[in-house]
């Protein structure tokens, strides 16, 4: 909602100040036309002539240094919210929605994690051990119970109640990990005010 408010307040700044820049040419031009012809003759004549493109030009000139400084500052700011946009991108996690039922825990295996420390305040980083053998390591559990994320998928590969074992991470092999490999498995996405919406 705030990217098309500031783009147009964007467009209007730029009309304002193509205005403003050509404007104070003609009250330059306006203010000293009838000074020099009435001191020094006719602006067509090459003395007058002189006179006045130094003065006009030399007016426009100061009255132009605030527009440059204006125009400065809301062009920098203009790349520095760019830039941050840039960023906020290549910080954010992938999403997709899984139905919750899918991401559950059986209560048997939600129970092993009762006694071991959280990862962060409300989960748990683990290695899930599946039925068929597989072992899928980084998962994040939420609340015990809920499979909320996996680290390096595009796709939840497993369902919840395939999980027979959660191990702990051992915390010396673990990667560095990266926001763009985490895979979210509840829809939610990273809005640009800092919250979350639903994918």
């Amino acid at each position: 909602m705030n990217k098309p408010k500031s783009s147009s307040q964007t467009v209007v700044w730029w009309v304002l100040w193509i205005v403003l820049t050509i404007g104070s040419f003609f009250i330059a031009a306006a203010v000293w036309t009838p000074l020099i012809a009435k001191h020094f003759g006719s602006v067509r004549e090459t003395r007058a002539s002189v006179i006045w493109v130094a003065a006009v030009f030399g007016t426009w000139m100061v009255l132009l240094l605030p527009l440059i400084v204006v125009m400065y500052q809301k062009v920098d700011k203009a790349y520095e919210d760019a830039r941050v946009r840039r960023e906020k991108a290549a910080n954010r996690f992938r999403s997709i929605l899984i139905d919750k039922p899918k991401r559950l825990l059986a209560p048997n295996v939600s129970a092993k994690l009762k006694d071991v420390p959280e990862t962060i305040e409300g989960g748990h980083l683990v290695t899930v051990l599946l039925k068929d053998g597989r072992k899928i390591p980084n998962v994040f559990i939420a609340g015990r119970e809920e499979i909320l994320g996996i680290y390096d998928y595009t796709e939840m590969p497993f369902e919840g109640k395939e999980v027979v074992d959660v191990i702990p991470e051992d915390f010396t092999t673990v990667p560095n990990f990266f926001t763009t490999n985490w895979l979210r498995l509840d829809g939610t996405v990273v809005v640009e005010d800092g919250g979350a919406a639903p994918e």
